[in-house]
C-alpha cells in the first residue's frame, strides 16, 4: 500500500472514531403506567385487571440510533376472569418487579440536544428477568424475554416525553396461580418453560433526562438535515 494512501486510511478511521465518540451520550429517565396479565385466564375482565406501575431507567446511547437500556420496574400485576368451561370467576394479585437489559433502536436519528433530531419511534428487545410469589407461596425468579415499541420527544435541551408499550414472555407458569389449570378441567395443554401461558404487557409515559453530553458535539455533525 502506497504510504500516502496508508495515513489517508489513518486518517478516515481516527475521523470516523471521533465522530462517533462525539455522539456517546447518556440519559435517565422514569416510566409510569400500568400493567395487564396474558395468562390462562380465557375470559378477563379488563377494567378489573389494570395495575399501576412504575420504575427507571439509565440508556446509554452509543449513537443517534442505538443504545442500550438497563430497565427496572415494579407494580402490582394482577387479573380477573374465567377459565374455559368455568362459570366462576377468579383472580390474583401480586407485586412483580422487572428487571431486564435492552437493545433499542430509534427509527430516526434522535439525540437530545440536537435541534433537528428531536423525535422518533423506537423498538427495543433484550433479556429479562421477573421476580414474584409462586402458587404456593413461594418466591419464583423467572427469565423473560422483553420487547416493545414506543415514540419520544425532546421539548428542551436536555428533557424528552414519550409513550410505548411492551410485552414480557415469561418462563415460568405460576404468575396468575393456575400452573396447570387445563388438567383440572380435563383440557390438554402443553406447559413447560418454553410452552405456557403467562406474559406481562406495560404501557405507560416515560420522561427523560440527559446528563452526559460526551464530547463537544461537532458542527459538522450538528449540521445534518439542516
Amino acid at each position: 500500500m502506497p504510504l500516502k494512501r496508508f495515513f489517508l486510511h489513518l486518517l478516515f478511521l481516527a475521523i470516523s472514531a471521533n465522530l462517533l465518540a462525539q455522539q456517546q451520550t447518556a440519559d435517565i429517565g422514569l416510566f409510569g403506567g400500568g400493567a395487564v396479565p396474558i395468562s390462562d385466564y380465557s375470559k378477563l375482565k379488563i377494567g378489573q385487571s389494570v395495575n399501576l406501575n412504575y420504575g427507571g431507567f439509565y440508556r446509554y446511547n452509543f449513537n443517534s440510533r442505538y443504545s442500550l437500556r438497563i430497565n427496572a420496574l415494579y407494580g402490582k400485576v394482577g387479573a380477573s376472569g374465567y377459565l374455559d368451561n368455568e362459570q366462576s370467576l377468579i383472580s390474583f394479585n401480586k407485586s412483580v418487579v422487572d428487571l431486564g437489559a435492552y437493545f433499542e433502536i430509534n427509527y430516526l436519528d434522535f439525540l437530545l440536544g440536537v435541534e433537528h433530531m428531536k423525535f422518533s419511534p423506537y423498538v427495543f428487545y433484550g433479556i429479562g428477568f421477573s421476580i414474584y410469589q409462586g402458587t404456593n407461596g413461594n418466591s419464583v425468579i423467572t427469565g423473560s424475554i422483553p420487547f416493545g415499541t414506543g415514540v419520544k420527544y425532546a421539548f428542551a435541551k436536555s428533557w424528552a416525553v414519550g409513550a410505548e408499550v411492551s410485552a414480557r414472555k415469561l418462563f415460568n407458569d405460576e404468575l396468575d396461580n393456575q400452573s396447570d389449570p387445563y388438567g383440572i378441567v380435563n383440557l390438554e395443554k402443553v406447559n413447560d418453560l418454553f410452552h405456557n401461558n403467562d406474559w406481562i404487557t406495560y404501557f405507560g409515559l416515560t420522561l427523560t433526562y440527559k446528563f452526559y453530553w460526551g464530547k463537544k458535539p461537532c458542527p459538522a455533525y450538528n449540521s445534518i438535515n439542516d
